[in-house]
């Protein structure tokens, strides 16, 4: 079963975030702003609004390990039949 769990995009889980870029001798971080936090869907930017934490199984989301951030419409498209938690 796929679990959905609505969070606010203000959450601190999304706070203090960098990417980082490794590959041989090439090593670059790049700090993300807190006011972005992007659907994996669709790519918009959610913020200030809420989304949605999906988790594939009950393990997961018991661990609190997350597949990816949605929003509400991409949620409903792509995970129909998920159970908000």
């Amino acid at each position: 079963m796929v679990y959905a769990k609505k969070v606010k995009t203000t959450d601190p889980r999304f706070g203090s975030r960098n990417i980082e870029i490794r590959s041989g001798d090439y090593n670059k971080t790049i700090p993300v702003p807190n006011s972005c936090v992007l659907c994996n869907a669709c790519n918009r930017n959610i913020y200030p609004n809420a989304g949605y934490l999906i988790y594939l199984g009950k393990r997961e989301l018991d661990k609190d390990q997350p597949y990816d951030f949605y929003c509400r419409n991409c949620t409903k498209e792509y995970f129909p039949k998920a159970k908000e938690v």
